[in-house]
């Protein structure tokens, strides 16, 4: 799973992706690397592991993390191909969410319009992928194949979506179309305190130059400083957005957060431990961070009898510390 960072030229997407990135460097079996030029894991904060790393006092503790990739900039036209668009399209195209940088330290700035450029040349270029498709499907269905007049009355309901400017939410999965996939809008301001415009949009604040800055100072220096980064924030958000919940394994000296997709059971949370143990699995000692924060420790728990032996179909809640069984 992985989060694209986009925006129009000079909204200062680079400096965001370099303070993220930095900033939130995975340790590790994920150690910071850019995979790519324009590729970043970055690890997600997390309180509870911190938390669980005081009550248990393991040799290590490995958060969870998130890809990030920096996009090439889009200009007016981009569906078109105009500028980078080709390119800019087709990496938008194998990304679960998306980050848009809005330049809001720019006295021109206008965040309605830089939004709606991007949103129009995405549009534009759904348009493009459900005309090819009524093309292709209309010789069929015009021959009178049931499943082809389906489809075909289908596309054309997402065609006026799309027509109308909306997103096209009734469009089947494997057309990938942009305007599906989900949004986060961070306002790039040059003070954190500057209030931000109303607009329909729900936008995070950041200070991306501010926070490449910080990523230079040490933990002492941040302190005497009393300096915090707050970009934090966005990492959260694409998290939450891709709708993922963490679980907790503590093996041996380590404890460790993982990801899952909410809704998933606990044998599907053991293959991202191990693809063996979604196999192999038995049963799972399960109790959650909840219950261990308010109690103190696990052996008060076990005298209280919430720790539970659960089946391959339990479904995973958020912050479940799992020990599993194969």
């Amino acid at each position: 799973m992985q989060i694209g960072i986009i925006g129009l030229p000079n909204v200062g997407k680079s400096t965001f992706f370099n303070a993220l990135t930095k900033a939130h460097a995975a340790v590790a079996d994920y150690p910071f690397t850019t995979i790519e030029p324009n590729v970043g894991i970055v690890t997600v904060p997390d309180a509870r592991l911190v938390k669980l790393g005081d009550l248990y006092r393991p040799q290590k503790l490995t958060p969870t993390s998130i890809r990030f990739v920096d996009i090439a900039g889009l200009v007016k036209g981009a569906s078109k191909g105009e500028g980078l668009g080709n390119k800019f399209l087709s990496h938008i195209r194998e990304m679960d969410a998306l980050v848009q940088v809005i330049g809001f330290f720019r006295e021109d700035c206008d965040p309605v319009s830089e939004i709606e450029i991007i949103r129009t040349e995405l549009l534009l270029a759904d348009l493009d992928v459900i005309n090819r498709r009524i093309s292709s499907v209309s010789p069929r269905a015009k021959c009178g194949i049931k499943e082809a007049k389906e489809e075909l009355d289908k596309l054309y309901t997402v065609k006026a979506e799309i027509e109308k400017g909306s997103s096209a939410s009734s469009a089947p999965e494997e057309l990938n179309l942009l305007t599906s996939i989900p949004v986060i809008y961070a306002a790039n301001v040059s003070d954190i305190g500057n209030k931000i415009p109303e607009t329909a949009y729900r936008m995070i604040p950041v200070n991306a130059k501010l926070e490449c800055e910080i990523t230079e100072l040490s933990e002492e220096e941040k302190k005497e400083l009393q300096v915090e980064s707050n970009i934090g924030g966005i990492i959260e958000a694409g998290y939450k957005i891709l709708n993922f919940i963490t679980f907790y394994t503590t093996v041996g000296t380590e404890i460790r957060a993982w990801k899952i997709k909410k809704g998933k059971n606990i044998q599907q949370a053991a293959g991202q431990v191990h693809t063996d143990f979604e196999k192999n699995f038995i049963k799972a000692e399960v109790f959650n961070f909840a219950e261990i924060e308010k109690l103190g420790s696990e052996k008060i728990l076990h005298e209280n009898g919430l720790v539970r032996i659960e089946g391959k179909d339990y479904i995973v809640k958020d912050g479940d510390i799992i020990r599993i069984k194969i």
